[in-house]
């Protein structure tokens, strides 16, 4: 059954593998989902296996890949990532330093870049943090593109990323939003892609990388996140194949 429903999957499906330094590189072509209004949602991403963050700490554990967004989410939660001032503002959104200040970005860079744990609150020391995949999404007047990032999840050992953990209940209760602005992704409010939408469309939304929702889509490219020699870019990860197992 999984296998036919995966080869309905595929006929459809247009993919594109990683680069082999492991840095994720952008998709050829677009594999639009739906619109919400001025917004349209296309190309869903799943990691082949998550990216996790080391135990209580914002550092990958996989220094081989980084993601597209991981610069712009250490802009705001890990100033240490940076090895100069100047290319942590260039992670800062506009909009934030045009209310804050330019100072006040410069001042905390100063004070934080010797801070290897980085920002608290996120992170817990007994557990490391997951993020499953992304989609993006493109506003169709201001033309503004948008990465969402599904997660924050999190696992007690490394080992856990492949069981039967909160990360791969069905439903996605939290995402974060990366804005392309100069480049790069920064890190914005939910509210500049979800803060018009009634709770239906938000809804919608959150159900984009759903365990079940992947394996029904009309669409989705997996990436190699482990540079994996006999890796198959035409092919769910294989926590998604252990999950769906369990959807009736």
């Amino acid at each position: 059954m999984m296998r036919t429903l995966l080869a309905t999957v595929l006929t459809f499906c247009v993919m594109v593998s990683c680069k082999t330094n492991g840095s994720e590189t952008k998709r050829i072509e677009e594999c639009d989902l739906f619109q919400i209004g001025n917004y349209k949602f296309y190309n869903p991403r799943v990691y082949e296996h998550p990216v996790i963050f080391e135990k209580g700490a914002h550092d990958l554990l996989n220094k081989d890949f980084t993601p597209l967004w991981y610069a712009g989410y250490c802009a705001e939660n890990l100033p240490n990532y940076f090895n100069s001032k100047e290319a942590y503002i260039q992670h800062i959104h506009s909009a934030k330093i045009k209310k804050m200040g330019l100072a006040y970005y410069e001042s905390f860079y100063e004070a934080n870049k010797n801070n290897e744990r980085g920002k608290p609150g996120i992170i817990h020391d007994k557990y490391h943090l997951l993020f499953r995949g992304t989609v993006s999404v493109k506003n169709l007047n201001s033309k503004r593109e948008y990465l969402l990032v599904a997660g924050k999840n999190y696992i007690e050992t490394v080992e856990d990323f492949d069981k039967n953990t909160e990360f791969y209940e069905p439903k996605v209760e939290n995402m974060y939003v990366f804005l392309l602005e100069d480049g790069v992704y920064k890190q914005v409010d939910d509210d500049y892609v979800l803060g018009t939408f009634d709770k239906t469309q938000h809804d919608k939304v959150f159900d984009i990388l759903n365990v079940e929702t992947l394996v029904n889509s009309v669409c989705f490219e997996s990436i190699n996140t482990l540079n994996k020699t006999n890796f198959n870019s035409e092919s769910l990860p294989r926590w998604v194949y252990n999950k769906s197992e369990l959807i009736q």
